[in-house]
């Protein structure tokens, strides 16, 4: 009963196995650690491979996290807690989504494969909140998690996050609610992950202020408000609502033999069903104001009639991915996974639509736009190889083709290879990546209609060449990574808010240094980013981005760690993107620059027990720094200086 898995195996492995001669364990049906009492992996999206994770539990930074800023070494975002955000560092960015709309959310939404699945012991809870401002200004964040295991193989769980932010200044409010709910199964057969995400976020929009010297020089104003709330905006009363769904199963069933009373998986036969639904809509009040600031009066939806701004779109994914999989570590020859898939999606979008067919239809009626193809379906095939374990030696590939539908043709490669080396008396490991893209523009990239904006484009598929490395020192605190790309017909919002695409060559290069000292109690934590982009005026980045924190690391009463210091945030100036409300995009604009200013925070930083806490006084440079350019983006200047507070605690019964 045990050969023929082996036989079968031994077929496909063998002309395939080319790395390494290092001992390899034999691998289990399941990665889960028995002698922990909890245990945390993401998995893969495509075809549910499980990737064992830290949770966020590290003291360190803690405070830092909790808000925008934190979410990445250099974050452009509108001011206020849960507004939309785009990464300064280029290759912290992600590609567009078929829904682009959600995009600005990525710090904020939740993803099946970013998500921490669990299995546990013993029933756990993590509470988070955190809250800043008066009671006119408030922002919170309350964020929940229960999950527990009935019986050894199967866990159920909940993750709640609800953040409410009313906002410093005038229409600038957000409130996101987001729901997960989670489990798995894991048995020696059977493998099964559900991941379930309703969510709604409401973003009040305001333009930006009407004039940055509220700011920068309030002294030249000419009526100076008190509070921030009375600065002028360029209008108000106007919201995005943008809701989502999307509902995730993977399973896997196991063939394999038993080997000393444990089950040893062969190959797995895989299937993962992934539904998203996705709408949007921009709504506004403050009517003349909306269209001054637009002032696209050729442009304007044409069966507008003056009435009250109501433009809304959506869209739902259907994906269904079969996989066979042969799994690594059933045999000393066996040395890496070797998966394939293939995979179909069908899409449906809906848009408003007007024609000269369709006059006297009221304008809120949604109608079908000809020229567009709003229900495209694609179908994929690719595969997988990964070596997870091994003391000298881990690498991985993958790759898709598209085969019919909207994206045929379209192209996926990507590959790491990571070793590890002696170096002063410790180890080291050193990291090579890369990936090849040759991708359809999105939908929406291609084809919009509104009542501001509308485009119909034909363009090519975008072309990316990536390569890079990465050196971890632990023994000294160090990693290094250098990435460079190439970029062919890239796609970009111009400065009226339409996407164009350069046809043409664009290189983007970084550097990245996280580098750590400690001497004593002394602590000082750096992160710095060095790129420069080919095409300023395309894509343009600023030189230098850093995150400093320098702070005293104390224990009170040997239960008590207290962290004490400050943190800055800078970046060189630079024109950077501005953000367009009726389509929640970040375009170019070549009028104002922002940076070459430091975000100055003060804080305590503790832990108790299972609980950490802060108090940070923000944006404190203000009282020595002038003037005070405190702008995160065009036109929107960051929260003004004011005291945060969070709080974290773990129960674990």
């Amino acid at each position: 009963m045990q050969m023929r898995p082996v036989i079968l195996s031994l077929l496909l492995y063998f002309p395939l196995q080319i790395f390494g001669q290092d001992t390899i364990p034999v691998q289990v049906a399941s990665p889960v650690d028995t002698a922990q009492r909890i245990n945390y992996w993401t998995i893969t999206s495509q075809t549910g491979e499980m990737i064992p994770a830290i949770p966020d539990t590290v003291l360190t930074d803690y405070f830092n996290r909790t808000h925008a800023e934190g979410m990445g070494v250099s974050v452009a975002y509108l001011g206020n807690l849960g507004s939309p955000m785009e990464s300064r560092v280029f290759f912290e960015r992600e590609d567009r989504s078929d829904f682009l709309f959600f995009d600005p959310f990525w710090a904020y939404a939740k993803r099946p494969d970013k998500f921490l699945f669990v299995n546990t012991k013993v029933p756990y809870t993590n509470v988070s909140y955190q809250t800043a401002g008066s009671r006119q200004t408030k922002e919170e964040r309350f964020q929940a998690l229960l999950t527990f295991n009935a019986g050894k193989k199967l866990n159920v769980g909940i993750n709640v996050d609800y953040l409410y932010a009313r906002g410093f200044y005038n229409s600038q409010s957000a409130k996101h609610t987001d729901w997960v709910f989670f489990g798995n199964y894991l048995s020696d057969r059977h493998r099964l992950h559900l991941f379930i995400n309703p969510s709604s976020y409401t973003n009040a929009e305001n333009g930006g202020l009407d004039n940055d010297n509220w700011i920068s020089h309030p002294e030249q104003m000419d009526s100076r408000p008190v509070q921030p709330r009375e600065y002028g905006t360029r209008f108000g009363n106007t919201w995005n609502y943008n809701k989502g769904a999307r509902a995730f199963l993977n399973y896997r069933y196991n063939l394999g033999f038993e080997r000393d009373s444990t089950f040893v998986p062969v190959s797995s036969l895989i299937y993962t069903f992934d539904y998203t639904k996705k709408s949007r809509r921009f709504y506004a009040q403050d009517t003349a104001n909306v269209d001054a600031f637009y002032n696209y009066a050729d442009y304007l939806y044409p069966l507008r009639n003056d009435k009250t701004p109501n433009d809304s779109t959506s869209y739902y994914s259907f994906k269904n991915t079969f996989a066979l999989s042969l799994r690594e570590g059933f045999s000393e020859w066996a040395k890496f996974d070797l998966t394939a898939f293939i995979t179909h999606e069908l899409k449906n979008f809906t848009m408003m639509g007007v024609t000269p067919n369709t006059v006297g239809i009221a304008p809120d009626t949604t109608v079908a736009f000809p020229s567009y193809k709003n229900n495209p379906h694609s179908l994929y095939i690719g595969g997988e190889l990964a070596k997870q374990t091994g003391k000298i030696l881990r690498y991985g590939a993958s790759g898709s083709l598209g085969l019919s539908g909207y994206n045929a043709g379209d192209v996926y490669l990507s590959g790491n290879i990571e070793t590890r080396i002696s170096f002063l008396k410790n180890t080291a490991s050193v990291r090579a990546y890369a990936f090849f893209k040759n991708i359809s523009p999105t939908f929406y990239e291609n084809n919009y209609i509104s009542r501001y904006f509308k485009w119909n484009n034909n363009f090519e598929k975008v072309n990316r060449t990536h390569i890079g490395g990465e050196l971890n020192i632990p023994h000294t605190n160090t990693k290094l990574s250098v990435d460079v790309e190439n970029i062919k017909n890239h796609i970009y919002f111009d400065r009226d808010g339409y996407p164009k695409q350069h046809g043409d060559n664009i290189q983007v290069m970084a550097a990245t240094l996280q580098q750590n000292f400690r001497l004593g109690a002394l602590n000082w934590d750096n992160r710095l980013v060095y790129q420069k982009s080919g095409k300023q005026d395309i894509i343009p980045l600023p030189d230098g981005c850093v995150y400093s924190s320098i702070y005293l690391q104390f224990k009170i009463a040997k239960v008590l760690t207290v962290q004490m210091g400050a943190n800055a945030h800078y970046w060189t100036a630079y024109k950077s993107p501005a953000y367009e409300p009726a389509t929640q995009q970040f375009k170019l604009q070549d009028e104002t620059e922002v940076g070459n200013y430091p975000l100055i925070n003060g804080y305590i930083n503790a832990h108790l027990k299972q609980t950490r806490f802060f108090i940070e006084y923000y944006n404190l440079g203000t009282m020595f720094i002038s003037p005070p350019d405190y702008f995160s983006t065009p036109h929107y200047p960051v929260n003004p200086p004011g005291i945060r507070m969070g709080l974290s605690v773990d129960w674990m019964n």
